[in-house]
């Protein structure tokens, strides 16, 4: 008989917390990501995103300057910076703290 019948239920659920906490890289120097900058999604869960010279599509968080400069730059050749990126599962978001547009 087991006398502790909840400790593997509670090993569990330690291992799952521990887990979503390496879900986030934060970065001492600003990385830079160069791409096009799109809204995504359907109304009113629209969010902004930048879609890389790669093909690869990120997010964006950042704080609500940033974000009316970037709604009304839609379109555009965008290089951001970044300080943070999160893997969450609509895919990976980035913090983006300065953005630069390039002609395009």
């Amino acid at each position: 008989m087991n006398k502790y019948p909840l400790t593997p239920f509670f090993l569990l659920i330690i291992f799952l917390h521990v887990g979503c906490f390496s879900s986030k890289t934060v970065f001492d120097v600003p990385q830079k990501i160069v791409g096009e900058i799109m809204v995504v999604g359907n109304e009113p869960f629209t969010k902004l995103a930048v879609r890389a010279e790669d093909g690869k599509m990120d997010l964006i968080s950042c704080n609500e300057e940033i974000r009316q400069l970037l709604l009304s730059h839609q379109g555009k050749i965008t290089e951001l910076f970044y300080d943070e990126i999160r893997r969450e599962r609509s895919g990976d978001v980035i913090n983006v703290i300065k953005v630069n547009f390039l002609s395009k």
